[in-house]
């Protein structure tokens, strides 16, 4: 009588289940939506971003660099009318690049770990910054 009950059990919840589904998709394509509750959206096209107007590359000192000098060079090239300003823990200096747009100055470390920014600027006002950390160790490893 149990396995009965639960064959009549099972056969009644697949039935029901497909008459459930029958009427789902019934539904599903009878169903309208009409025009009026739809709303297009326009899209845009994207807009190419502007490439800046002042580069710069940083040739020395590398990034996470150990040196053993506190007298650190620091060289790179950027744009002849860019102005470079290479700022340290204990120092800023101003720099003018040369006709070709390299540059090069000597910053003083401290001791250990030291984050040193290098920022170019454009006439128009436009600027890019790289920042290195170099450690001043006179351990030997």
């Amino acid at each position: 009588m149990k396995k009965e009950k639960l064959i009549l059990f099972f056969v009644a919840a697949l039935f029901g289940l497909l008459v459930a589904g029958i009427l789902f998709f019934i539904f599903q394509i009878t169903k309208t939506v009409p025009d009026s509750s739809t709303k297009t959206v326009p899209i845009s096209s994207p807009t190419p971003t502007i490439s800046p107007a002042v580069t710069l590359v940083l040739n020395q000192p590398k990034d996470e660099d150990v040196v053993s000098s506190k007298v650190l060079i620091v060289s790179g090239k950027t744009q002849s009318n860019a102005v470079v300003t290479v700022i340290t823990g204990s120092s800023s200096d101003v720099i003018a690049p040369s006709a070709d747009g390299s540059f090069s100055t000597t910053v003083n470390l401290d001791d250990g770990e030291n984050i040193l920014e290098v920022i170019a600027i454009a006439p128009n006002g436009e600027s890019i910054t790289i920042k290195r950390t170099i450690t001043y160790s006179q351990e030997e490893f």
